[in-house]
């Protein structure tokens, strides 16, 4: 049996805010194939979030019917997902709808035994988006000819799955109540090796309510799925319910440029990021930029354990105290910032004019030059004169741009709180851009754009110019992050704690796993984790360019196992399950 449509729901379709989106976004094109073009994607609708990725257009047939039946005050905007495939998309707005959020919650209560009532608004936006464009899937599929498959992802689109009669496929990502335990001191991996996470464990942790709504999705479900073997018993023992299939995260690296291309971006990409790394740290001291210096990078949502950023950090510091060769790390994690540092906007701009004044030196010497030799004159006389006329204009922007004091900041923005973690586990490290610090560290707690004004990159172009990207993870379902890097030809760490990385201990051997490492944390205490990270890292700062490059070619290789093409079958499987148990 095979569903003719598939309709796909999700917070984040158009709406860039985290992991998901890439996973939606990655397989659009493969789903559209799989149906034909009977792929429809379901999504909130926020006018400020959607601008760069919604194209408003004349909606389908089958929708334009919906929209003439009275939705309850719910409003429906048609037209595509500007991404690979650009599927059609369908953004609901609840913001009108008749039923309040306390009232859908109360129906939730009475019929599941959701308890919710005391939740708020966090939790109150998605529940009634959710549950408004589970009515809306209820009058489309009516509409729509054969059978068709829903398939909901995360506990904020759990409450459509109340609305609409369909087959119904509900995707956990990361259970609310295992990814705030494994943040904490709670001991994650005992329980689910026990086989239950006790349930009054989600009140004590403040997420009750998402963990109910949940459950409810999971049970209710014609298919329950989640994206990996570690998830899967994570859910089981914290849902109650086994999970009928895996549905592995693909990825489509054959999107992204050759090693080839790479290469040449790569070094436009890390001119770039040293002309940054110059403007940084030399107002304060010389740092060596001559000869390939490594630059390293770690990213991801703020979460200090679950990401591993406390044993990276750790490790940078045992690192920091060997010789070796000085080596530079990003940690682009956002945060809350008030804006950039004003010293380090000031030594971004008068390096900006050093540049710029050099830069027109340039053809003042070149022409003073020529019209010395062509009228027979002398050309050091002309060329002194140029050099007299500018000497006193460049030795007052050194004195500018050398007039700090000893060392640059850690971070390069300022932060609208004070106890930062991540900045104060630099500084117990030992880590803070001193002189004779082996690894000079840059915290970059806001999202990479190319018109920030610092680094002026987006992400992709930051990863190509790195060398390599750490993501020594303790949670994490999946992990597109060092997949990502190896796309974008740089190197990488995971940990045996990720989906991503148990996908690759059972997919290859140890020997083929030489670009994108696997970094054990099951059952490792941290500070032998911690000592394998840095030994790790002191790998990657100490290869050769031929090292590098044929561990890039085997990143690449390693990427490309998770191809679309290859894990879309998965989805198809899934789909035709919820058929076969729907009916």
């Amino acid at each position: 049996m095979k569903p003719e449509n598939f309709i796909e729901v999700s917070f984040e379709v158009a709406n860039k805010v985290g992991g998901i989106y890439q996973v939606l976004n990655s397989k659009s094109s493969k789903m559209k194939d799989y149906y034909d073009g009977s792929y429809i994607t379901v999504g909130r609708y926020d006018e400020e979030e959607v601008r760069d990725d919604f194209n408003p257009s004349k909606c389908p047939k089958e929708v334009e019917e919906l929209k003439k039946q009275n939705l309850e005050g719910i409003e429906v905007h048609c037209g595509s997902w500007m991404i690979s495939g650009q599927p059609t998309c369908i953004l609901v707005d609840p913001s009108g709808m008749e039923k309040s959020a306390d009232e859908v919650k109360e129906e939730m209560y009475e019929e599941h035994g959701v308890d919710s009532l005391g939740a708020g608004e966090e939790f109150n936006g998605p529940v009634k988006w959710s549950y408004a464009a589970g009515k809306v899937i209820s009058v489309l599929e009516d509409e729509m000819e054969g059978e068709t498959v829903v398939q909901l992802h995360e506990w904020l689109s759990g409450p459509a799955i109340l609305n609409f009669d369909s087959p119904s496929v509900f995707t956990t990502h990361a259970t609310a109540l295992g990814r705030v335990l494994s943040n904490s001191d709670y001991d994650l991996q005992k329980a689910v090796e026990r086989g239950e996470v006790d349930d009054e464990l989600a009140p004590e942790y403040g997420v009750k309510a998402k963990h109910q709504v949940e459950k409810m999705a999971a049970h209710q479900a014609s298919v329950f799925t989640t994206v990996s073997k570690t998830t899967a018993h994570e859910a089981e023992a914290v849902l109650d319910r086994e999970p009928d299939k895996i549905l592995p995260n693909g990825f489509n690296v054959e999107e992204f440029p050759s090693l080839e291309e790479l290469s040449y971006q790569h070094k436009q990409k890390k001119k770039k990021m040293k002309e940054f790394l110059r403007a940084y740290f030399e107002p304060y001291y010389d740092i060596n930029l001559e000869n390939d210096p490594r630059i390293l990078f770690i990213s991801g949502r703020y979460e200090f354990h679950n990401k591993g950023l406390d044993i990276f950090i750790d490790a940078l510091g045992k690192l920091n105290e060997r010789k070796g060769d000085d080596f530079f790390v990003f940690i682009f994690v956002p945060s809350d910032v008030k804006g950039a540092k004003p010293e380090v906007l000031e030594n971004m701009s008068l390096y900006q004019e050093l540049e710029n004044y050099v830069e027109d030196l340039n053809p003042r010497i070149r022409t003073s030059l020529l019209n010395s030799l062509t009228s027979n004159g002398n050309p050091g006389e002309e060329l002194k004169e140029v050099i007299d006329q500018t000497s006193q204009t460049i030795e007052s922007l050194q004195r500018k741009f050398h007039s700090k004091g000893e060392s640059p900041p850690t971070s390069a923005y300022d932060l609208t709180y004070a106890g930062d973690e991540i900045l104060d586990l630099l500084y117990r490290n030992g880590l803070q851009n001193k002189e004779e610090n082996r690894v000079k560290v840059i915290f970059y707690p806001t999202y990479l754009s190319r018109g920030d004004k610092l680094l002026s990159m987006d992400y992709n172009d930051a990863i190509v110019g790195s060398s390599a990207g750490i993501f020594p993870s303790y949670y994490e379902p999946w992990g597109y992050t060092p997949v990502e890097t190896a796309a974008n030809g740089a190197l990488s760490i995971t940990t045996d704690m990720t989906g991503f990385g148990r996908f690759l201990y059972d997919n290859t051997e140890d020997d083929d796993r030489k670009g994108i490492r696997v970094l054990d944390r099951k059952d490792i205490p941290n500070s032998e984790a911690t000592e394998n990270l840095a030994e790790m890292v002191e790998d990657i700062v100490s290869y050769s360019k031929t090292e590098i490059t044929e561990r890039k070619h085997n990143a690449r290789k390693l990427a490309q196992l998770t191809s679309w093409e290859k894990l879309g079958e998965n989805y198809k499987e899934a789909h035709e399950m919820a058929l076969e148990n729907g009916r």
